[in-house]
């Protein structure tokens, strides 16, 4: 508006002077903080002309806040004037962009160039809507401009808002209609106040997030002091349904949230203030309400530098009912992690204060939730739990109770827990030992440091007292034998998403120990996990083993190790393997004549003459020692024997107390890891035919 009246001021006094029926100004350039147009013509048609008139046009403008350059024709006819005053009755302007029909708009406008006042109004109905807008200012450069609009299509804007929006950018506006209310003055090229409200209906939109019939309500206030703006954002959600993908990802992830509009309305209200020089909002209300599904409360403070960085945070969160809250706000983000698919009931309350990047204070109130796995790998019930953690030295108490839990299969006990926290870190003052089928686990200690820090970290100390297998393997569903498992733990350190295990857990099974050393998960809560460790065997009694299964009877001990194991996603990837009769082993060595078949079926060829005459129906045969090894890589076992000889090793040697002996020579050294698992499964359960 200030451009234009400098010009009409050094047009029109001339043109009052002197008998002159048009003229005619060229700029080949024109630069403002707002945008930059190569070329700007300005022609003034005075009442001398037989069609008096200006008219305005720029074509290739650029501006910073549109990715497109675009063109301007500015028209009034039979404009008018009595010094100091330009009067305009019907105008006429032309907007054309990229992608969009031209835009035409009818204004009028009164302009006083001597003591800058005047204003300007613009009328216009186009097929996508209608448009009224008013501009006044006074003597004193106080102006204020009032614009409504009915936009009867939302898609005729689609391309504009891509270019203005970056939120908006891949996405299209399929269908919706609009109305628009807004106010904003100030004084001269100052704002000072913006209020608009919009209502939208029936807004559909495609693209990563997508939009279906949606009605919202939208009011927003901006308010300029000497330091800041002041604002307040209210949007309200009254129908249709919403898929939200915000852009940011957890765990490799980008998680999209479904919100469909219900009885009463979603809102969504922030208040505050921006400090655009010090790059800084600080956030004093913020407040979101999903009816009977989610209520967030608090105050934030944001760094708005190169990136968005939060760096203080009050916040309170309140779910009803983790039913109806889980599908639509919390398993979008937990989409790769083990909790993806769950089945929840129950309430929970969460307060919290973060500063200077770090937990300052948190409250948690959990009620009587329940939690089941839809895999069947875990669950918890009746689950109660007041936890508070504050930075201050004070020490405060906390509890967390549960009534039931399982883990792949296996059911523990009721718990019952008192802690202690002093600032982030937390200890275990009371522990009530979790009965583990027939046995339990016994916590001498438990410590959490850094409690919603970078470094959280668990620690668990404690024994495992025996539980017997019989109890273990008809839980889990395997076949059922002897033995006991027991363990102390050491050390079991959570960390980083990962477990480790410091100590080591003891196996009592088959007359004989396993060992289980240095075990680690990587990736524990991720849906990908991997596990590491090293695994003892010391003097299996294969008697009572073989009795177990139905491979047939072996008699004597078996030792060995299995390093480097590794499990992916639980399915073994790698791990060097060897098992074989102690050399110092004083138990009789004899195997009957069904488990050295089933042998033969693994090793692929009996050596010696047993398959001839009469060797092949005596009930047993002594050997001297039994064992074979695998290195697992890729798929593909590797096999080894107790016995090397040139290319050719021996699962089974000769020996023995008494005659006759045998022996069982391996036929090749790669097998598929499915097939040799295949084959053990089938000579476990009987299904391999002996001829």
């Amino acid at each position: 508006m200030a451009i234009i009246r400098g010009l009409l001021f050094y047009i029109i006094l001339p043109a009052q002077a002197f008998a002159v029926d048009e003229i005619h100004l060229q700029l080949d350039a024109l630069e403002t903080a707002f945008f930059t147009t190569e070329k700007i013509e300005l022609t003034y048609a005075t009442p001398q002309s037989a069609r008096p008139g200006l008219s305005v046009r720029a074509n290739n403008i650029h501006s910073p806040y549109v990715d497109e350059d675009f063109g301007i024709s500015l028209r009034c006819v039979d404009a008018g004037y009595t010094l100091p005053t330009i009067d305009c009755s019907n105008g006429i302007l032309e907007i054309t962009y990229p992608g969009l029909e031209v835009t035409v708009l009818r204004f009028t406008f009164q302009i006083n160039i001597m003591d800058s006042s005047g204003d300007l109004t613009l009328r216009a109905s186009t097929k996508w809507g209608n448009l009224n807008a008013a501009y006044s200012v006074n003597s004193d450069r106080r102006w204020q401009a009032d614009i409504s609009t009915e936009v009867a299509d939302l898609a005729f804007l689609s391309p504009l808002l891509t270019s203005l929006v970056e939120a908006f950018k891949g996405q299209s506006i399929v269908a919706g209609k609009a109305n628009l209310q807004a106010h904003l003055s100030g004084l001269g090229n100052r704002i000072s106040d913006i209020a608009v409200d919009t209502d939208i209906a029936e807004l559909s939109v495609e693209g990563d997030s997508v939009l279906e019939k949606v009605d919202l309500a939208v009011a927003t206030e901006f308010k300029r002091t000497e330091a800041a703006w002041l604002f307040t954002h209210t949007a309200r959600l009254l129908a249709g349904e919403m898929y939200i993908l915000p852009g940011f990802s957890i765990l490799g992830d980008r998680p999209g949230f479904y919100i469909a509009s219900s009885t009463e309305p979603t809102v969504l209200r922030l208040a505050g203030n921006w400090f655009p020089e010090d790059k800084r909002i600080e956030l004093q209300d913020l407040f979101y309400l999903h009816p009977d599904i989610l209520l967030l409360q608090g105050s934030a403070r944001l760094n708005t530098g190169q990136a968005l960085l939060l760096s203080d945070l009050a916040l309170r969160a309140t779910i009803p009912d983790l039913a109806a809250t889980y599908p639509i706000y919390i398993q979008p983000i937990l989409l790769e992690t083990n909790f993806s698919d769950l089945e929840l009931s129950g309430a929970v309350d969460l307060s919290l204060t973060y500063q200077d990047s770090k937990l300052n204070k948190m409250e948690l109130l959990i009620d009587d939730v329940y939690l089941d796995d839809a895999e069947n790998r875990f669950s918890i019930s009746g689950l109660n739990s007041h936890l508070i953690l504050d930075s201050s030295p004070q020490a405060l108490q906390s509890t967390l109770t549960w009534s039931g839990m399982s883990f792949y299969r296996l059911d523990f006990g009721p718990g019952d827990i008192v802690f202690e926290s002093t600032g982030e870190d937390v200890k275990v003052l009371e522990w009530q030992d979790i009965a583990i089928l027939d046995g339990g686990l016994k916590i001498k200690e438990f410590a959490v440091r850094d409690l919603a820090g970078s470094d959280f970290e668990i620690k668990i100390g404690g024994e495992l007292t025996p539980i017997s297998m019989q109890a273990l393997t008809q839980a889990l569903g395997w076949t059922i034998f002897p033995g006991q498992l027991s363990g102390e733990i050491s050390g079991l350190r959570y960390s980083h998403n990962n477990l480790q295990l410091e100590g080591n857990i003891t196996v009592g099974l088959f007359g004989g120990k396993i060992d289980i050393r240095q075990l680690q998960v990587a990736d524990l809560f991720s849906s990908y996990s991997v596990l590491t460790t090293d695994i003892k065997i010391d003097r299996l009694d294969l008697e009572q083993l073989t009795d177990v299964f139905t491979f047939g009877k072996i008699e004597g001990s078996l030792s060995g190790r299995m390093d480097k194991l590794r499990l992916e996603d639980w399915h073994p990837g790698y791990f060097e393997a060897v098992f074989a009769t102690p050399e110092d082993d004083d138990k009789p060595h004899r195997i009957s004549q069904k488990a050295l078949e089933n042998l033969n079926e693994l090793g692929g060829g009996l050596s010696g003459t047993l398959s001839k005459g009469f060797l092949r129906f005596l009930p047993a045969y002594s050997y001297g020692r039994l064992g074979i090894g695998c290195r697992l890589s890729k798929g593909i076992c590797e096999l080894s024997g107790v016995e090397e000889s040139g290319e050719n090793f021996f699962i089974l040697t000769k020996g023995g107390l008494l005659p006759p002996w045998v022996e069982v020579k391996g036929a090749g050294r790669s097998i598929k890891w499915d097939d040799l698992i295949d084959g053990l499964k089938q000579i476990a359960e009987g299904e391999v035919a002996i001829e």
